[in-house]
């Protein structure tokens, strides 16, 4: 027992500096919620821009079927998360990372019944897209790449 105890908390270690390896000095910890003041010459990513060199260009989207909105949407890269509640659907939030690693989540529960559909995108490629459907139907998309 307790060498999977050392195991688990190595492997942790790993994987906290394996998360911040794309990080410079210059990076916040701020969510994906937080908008960046835009850099002089740089546009949104979702208008086909692209994000600086070594960046990543994240995007959230949640759909509904039958269901006009979302009772919660939280969305996340690495360990931080940001939520919206009570948002109309369709929703989405566009970021940019600059981790190695990217870890993305995005978890949406329906504000009714219907189907409610979550996809994340990075640099223009869909990584994972799911679905769910019922009364106050919750959906989940996870990419780790």
């Amino acid at each position: 027992m307790r060498k999977l105890h050392v195991f688990g908390i190595a492997t942790l270690a790993v994987l906290a500096l394996g998360c911040g390896a794309g990080a410079s000095k210059d990076d916040t910890t701020q969510g994906p919620g937080v908008d960046k003041p835009a850099a002089s010459g740089a546009a949104s990513n979702a208008a086909g821009s692209q994000a600086k060199k070594g960046e990543h260009a994240v995007v959230f989207e949640v759909t509904g079927d039958g269901v006009s909105k979302a009772n919660s949407v939280t969305y996340g890269i690495g360990g931080n998360s940001s939520q919206a509640n009570g948002t109309a659907l369709p929703w989405k939030k566009e970021a940019t990372s600059s981790d190695a690693f990217l870890m993305l989540s995005l978890v949406a529960q329906s504000g009714g019944s219907g189907t409610i559909s979550c996809r994340v995108s990075v640099d223009g490629k869909v990584v994972v897209e799911n679905s769910s459907q019922g009364q106050y139907a919750v959906v989940t998309c996870s990419h780790a790449g």
